[in-house]
């Protein structure tokens, strides 16, 4: 097992997370669309007088698939696919997060849609970019020491985490 989370391909994941949430993401708003229309009808989940929004869904698969993640790690790459429409669902409400409105079309729900997107394409595509940019501003860059700490501290972090996993499988068999 460690063999494998340690050669696993983090891009991978994350480019699944990006896809889940753009398949989850995507749909949800041309139905909306089509919902404020007037053309679909407006299927709401109401339990006696409280309206359930999809975020409350997306947090709580979140919450769910989060915690999938952490006991079974050999599926972390179908994980990543239900963890990216949780996202998704959670995210595409955010504004309601912040001002309590009915409001699917505000400004702060599209700009935390977009800051996902961008962070996941950042994550996925331009990862050595951001390494090299670090790298060359080391010596003019503040913060550098800051995320020197605290690479260090997560890489420690992780490979502690992935060498735990594997003695508590091996003593499980």
């Amino acid at each position: 097992m460690f063999n494998r989370l340690k050669n696993e391909d983090r891009d991978e994941i994350t480019f699944r997370v990006l896809l889940g949430f753009l398949l989850g993401f995507i749909p949800m708003r041309i139905y909306l669309f089509f919902e404020y229309a007037g053309i679909f009808p407006r299927p709401y989940v109401i339990i006696g007088d409280l309206h359930i929004h999809h975020f409350v869904f997306g947090i709580s698969a979140l919450a769910v698939v989060g915690y999938a993640a952490l006991v079974a790690p050999y599926f972390r790459r179908k994980i990543a696919w239900v963890y990216g429409i949780a996202l998704a669902l959670a995210f595409d409400e955010f504004s309601m997060w912040l001002h309590l409105e009915d409001d699917y079309w505000a400004r702060a729900s599209i700009t935390a849609i977009i800051l996902i997107i961008g962070l996941l394409v950042n994550i996925i595509y331009f990862e050595r970019f951001w390494k090299k940019i670090g790298y060359s501003t080391r010596f003019v860059n503040p913060t550098y020491p800051i995320y020197k700490f605290f690479h260090r501290r997560l890489a420690g972090a992780r490979e502690q985490a992935i060498v735990k996993m594997s003695e508590q499988l091996i003593k499980n068999k």
